[in-house]
């Protein structure tokens, strides 16, 4: 199995992901950092990852199905 581009450092008392690593260079970026880039549509994590809305609209980061139910975003 592939070693996944990215892992959670930090998150919330309630368990969203807020800070991620790269796990290729090191590179520490925010959600919203990630977010950003999942955006443009051309970054080397959209082949991976996802952005998805919570029931609130509040915009987060998810790993795209492998059909690996133990693959998750770390």
């Amino acid at each position: 199995m592939a070693k996944p581009k990215l892992i959670v450092t930090k998150e919330t008392k309630t368990g969203r992901n807020i800070e991620f690593q790269d796990t290729r260079n090191n590179k520490k970026m925010t959600d919203k950092n990630l977010i950003s880039r999942l955006k443009t549509g051309n970054s080397s994590y959209n082949e991976d990852y996802c952005v998805k809305h919570d029931k609130k609209g509040k915009e987060y980061i998810s790993s795209k199905p492998d059909g690996n139910e133990k693959n998750n975003l770390g």
